[in-house]
């Protein structure tokens, strides 16, 4: 069953946001029906007093949501970026537990070909992986757990195609193949330089 969206708390998220990068998975044969899959990202920005659109050169997986003057900030972003020799991107934090249920972990040659297979054949251009200590509440028994945990962050243009489908692809398969109950996503505009 797909996760159910709880538009209800993101205007208490969101406070003095002004923009909302979603990356939405309707675009699949049933999505459009699915109001599962497909309402949330057409009414929450109404939910903030603004609109959704597709972005000028994005995909039609990418969709911002924004109060009434972030077209202009959009603007203002991409020229702020160029006058620092950057080019408007999302930077995405994938977050990956390091350990399977009862604590069993997964190894680093388990690691390193789930990124070789998995993660840089979907972001062939770069990405960087870093160590930190995750810390995480079990959905099932409501147990605080810690673990080892990998973060790989990426740095790529809203427009890159089917950026959603790549990282629900990633977050799937590393579910399925780790038993995990979750890998975390986050997006945020930002400015790059490479």
């Amino acid at each position: 069953m797909p996760a159910r969206f709880r538009s209800d708390l993101l205007p208490h998220l969101l406070a003095g946001s002004t923009m909302l990068v979603m990356l939405s998975a309707c675009t699949g044969e049933n999505a459009q029906h699915d109001p599962t899959l497909h309402n949330p990202h057409h009414t929450l920005s109404t939910q903030l007093g603004g609109h959704s659109f597709h972005p000028p050169n994005t995909t039609p997986d990418v969709f911002l949501a924004t109060s009434e003057n972030a077209e202009q900030e959009i603007q203002t972003r991409s020229d702020v970026c160029r006058a620092l020799t950057a080019e408007p991107t999302l930077t995405i934090t994938l977050m990956f537990g390091l350990k399977r249920p009862h604590g069993v972990d997964i190894t680093p040659h388990e690691w390193q070909d789930f990124v070789e297979t998995t993660i840089t054949p979907r972001f062939p251009s770069g990405l960087s992986v870093l160590p930190v200590e995750g810390q995480w509440q079990d959905r099932v028994t409501g147990k605080i757990g810690q673990e080892p945990s990998r973060f790989v962050l990426i740095a790529a243009p809203a427009s890159t195609p089917h950026l959603a489908q790549k990282l629900t692809d990633i977050r799937s398969s590393y579910q399925r193949r780790f038993d995990q109950q979750a890998v975390g996503v986050t997006i945020t505009p930002s400015c790059s330089a490479f």
